[in-house]
């Protein structure tokens, strides 16, 4: 399955619906507490809302390669210079912080394979390293029972997930 975006707004725009539709509460572009009156602002990417689990922040890039570190090391910068140690909506700490890129799945079984281990890598040093989580992001597709709906999931190590909405997520044991 390949998804290509165009922009990262596209992406984060189909990211955010599969939140909504699942029960959060979303807010886009949204500028730190502190920063309200700077001239140019920090802006994060997504915010959203769920209960039970709370604030969560999402910073989003628009790469369709794990080839292209620099992204996901922009977004850990930004991430952990500006936007972890502000407040949100008067005065909320967001302590759930993730970035988003697209998966990228393609018709060769032996590369998904490889690809799948290099992107289990990534969640695991960037947890590990800086406490910060990957979004999964599966756009609308047909499960085993007929039912058709995108997930997101948000993941801090490749066996441990935050917070699944949508979809169908399948408990083995």
């Amino acid at each position: 399955m390949r998804m290509k975006y165009s922009t990262e707004k596209d992406f984060l725009d189909d990211v955010e619906k599969c939140l909504k539709e699942n029960g959060c509460n979303t807010w886009r572009e949204v500028i730190p507490d502190g920063c309200e009156n700077w001239e140019k602002p920090y802006r994060v990417d997504l915010i959203f809302y769920k209960e039970g689990f709370g604030f969560g922040g999402i910073e989003g890039k628009n790469t369709n390669t794990l080839n292209n570190g620099k992204d996901i090391s922009d977004a850990v910068d930004q991430i952990n210079t500006k936007y972890k140690n502000k407040t949100y909506f008067k005065g909320n700490i967001i302590s759930n912080w993730s970035i988003a890129f697209p998966i990228e799945m393609n018709e060769d079984i032996e590369l998904n394979r490889i690809y799948l281990g290099i992107l289990s890598f990534i969640k695991n040093f960037i947890f590990i390293r800086y406490g910060i989580g990957i979004v999964e992001y599966t756009p609308e597709i047909k499960y085993l029972s007929g039912k058709k709906t995108s997930k997101v999931a948000i993941y801090q190590t490749s066996s441990k997930s935050l917070l699944k909405v949508g979809g169908e997520f399948i408990k083995y044991g």
